[in-house]
C-alpha cells in the first residue's frame, strides 16, 4: 500500500471488511489512549508512559495475522496487539495507576501489560529478557506437533542485548518455532540506529543464523499482516524459526522521561508523519477510497476513544491500591525464613506509624 493509500496492481485485501475495520479501531484507539495517558503522566495521575505513536500498524497488523494459540511475549510498544486480543481500557488504566485492579498487583511498571487468557506474557521490565524466553516455547511446541508458535516482539535497540543473539542462535539450532518480530523504529531511547550498527538493519542477522528473514515496511498495514502471516505459516510447517524486520519509526518520546527534541534533527519528525507516511493515515486513505470510512466515523471513534480511557481513569483512580504484603506472594509456595522475616518487619513498621501513613487507600492495610 502505497503512501496514498492505493494499493499495487493485483493486490487484494488479505482480510475481511469487518476485520479491517475492527485494525483500524484498535489503531485509532491506541493513539487516543496514548494521548490521553502522555496528559495524565503530565498532570501527576500515573508515573509514567510509553507511546506507540507511529508503529500502530506494526503492532495491530502483525497481532492480527497469529492465531489464537500463538504465545506472545510483548517488548512495551505492542498496544495495538494487545487491545486487538483484547486487552480492556479498564486494565490498561490500572496498570498505568498500579492500583488494585492491576495483574500484577501493583508490582509492575506502568505499560507491564499482560493477557494470560489470550495467550501474552506480562511485559518485561528488563530490556531483552523476554527473547529468549520465547523459543524455549517454540521447541516445546515442535516437540508436540503443534500448530502453534511462539512470538517474541522487541525493538532495534533490545536486538544489542546479548538475549537477543543468545535466542536467535538457540531457536536456529534446535529449529525451535518461534517467530521473531524486531520493530526498527530509528532509535533505541535517544541513540539513533546509525550509532548502534554499520549494517543496514537486523534482517542481516537472520542470514548470519541461517534464519529465514523478511523485512517489511511496517506502515503498510497489507504489508505487515502479509508478511507476518507468511512467516507464521512458513514457521509451523517448516519446524524452523523466521525472523520479521518491521521497518517503521517512532514518532513519540521514547517514554515520558525523554525529550526527543534533544537529539533529534529539526524537521525529522515532521517528515515522517506526512499525509500517507504516518500508518493510520495511510489506511484510513484506502478505508475512505473503498466507501468503508468517513469524517462522521472518524469523530465517532475518537470520541469514542477518548470517552472510554477517561472513564476508565475516573474509575481508576477510586480504586484503592494493593495491600503492600503483595510484595511477598506469588513467587514461593512457602515463604523462606528470610523474607518471613522482612514481611513481619514491615508490617510491624507500619502497624507502629499508621499516622504517618496514608493507610486507607490501601486494601485491608
Amino acid at each position: 500500500m502505497g503512501t496514498d493509500g492505493k494499493v499495487a496492481e493485483g493486490v487484494e485485501m488479505p482480510f475481511s471488511w469487518e476485520d479491517a475495520t475492527k485494525m483500524y479501531e484498535c489503531m485509532v484507539r491506541s493513539s487516543v489512549y496514548d494521548v490521553a495517558l502522555s496528559e495524565m503522566q503530565r498532570q501527576g495521575r500515573i508515573t509514567f508512559y510509553c507511546t506507540n505513536h507511529g508503529e500502530e500498524a506494526a503492532s495491530t497488523a502483525s497481532g492480527a495475522a497469529f492465531e489464537p494459540q500463538d504465545m506472545i511475549w510483548p517488548q512495551y510498544r505492542e498496544l495495538g496487539m494487545f487491545l486487538w486480543r483484547g486487552l480492556t481500557t479498564e486494565s490498561i488504566v490500572d496498570c498505568c495507576m498500579g492500583n488494585e485492579g492491576d495483574e500484577a498487583k501493583g508490582r509492575a511498571l506502568p505499560v507491564h501489560y499482560m493477557l494470560p487468557e489470550a495467550n501474552v506474557q506480562v511485559v518485561h521490565a528488563v530490556l531483552g529478557t523476554h527473547i529468549a524466553q520465547a523459543p524455549g516455547a517454540g521447541y516445546a511446541y515442535k516437540l508436540n506437533g503443534e500448530d502453534r508458535c511462539s512470538v517474541a516482539y522487541f525493538g532495534d535497540g533490545a536486538a544489542s542485548e546479548g538475549d537477543a543473539l543468545s535466542a536467535l542462535n538457540y531457536a536456529s539450532v534446535l529449529k525451535c518455532q518461534t517467530v521473531f518480530v524486531c520493530r526498527n523504529n530509528g532509535y533505541s531511547i535517544s541513540t539513533p540506529v546509525s550509532d548502534q550498527y554499520a549494517g543496514d538493519g537486523i534482517a542481516a542477522r537472520g542470514a548470519a543464523f541461517d534464519i529465514p528473514t523478511i523485512r517489511i515496511d511496517g506502515n503498510d498495514v497489507f504489508a505487515v499482516y502479509n508478511g507476518v502471516k507468511a512467516a507464521r505459516k512458513h514457521c509451523v510447517e517448516n519446524k524452523e524459526p523466521v525472523l520479521v524486520e518491521l521497518m517503521t519509526y517512532r514518532v513519540g518520546d521514547h517514554t515520558t522521561s525523554d525529550n526527543s527534541s534533544a537529539y533529534r534533527p529539526e524537521g525529522e519528525v515532521e517528515s515522517n508523519i506526512e499525509e500517507g507516511k504516518h500508518p493510520i493515515d495511510r489506511f484510513k486513505l484506502y478505508l475512505e477510497a473503498n466507501g468503508r470510512w468517513d469524517a462522521e466515523k472518524e469523530k465517532a471513534l475518537r470520541k469514542k476513544a477518548h470517552t472510554e480511557i477517561m472513564t476508565a481513569m475516573k474509575a481508576g483512580e477510586n480504586k484503592k491500591r494493593a495491600n503492600p504484603t503483595h510484595m511477598f506472594t506469588d513467587m514461593y509456595d512457602e515463604l523462606p525464613w528470610h523474607l518471613k522475616e522482612q514481611h513481619d518487619s514491615m508490617h510491624a513498621h507500619i502497624q507502629n506509624n499508621r499516622d504517618k501513613y496514608n493507610t486507607k487507600a490501601y486494601r485491608d492495610l
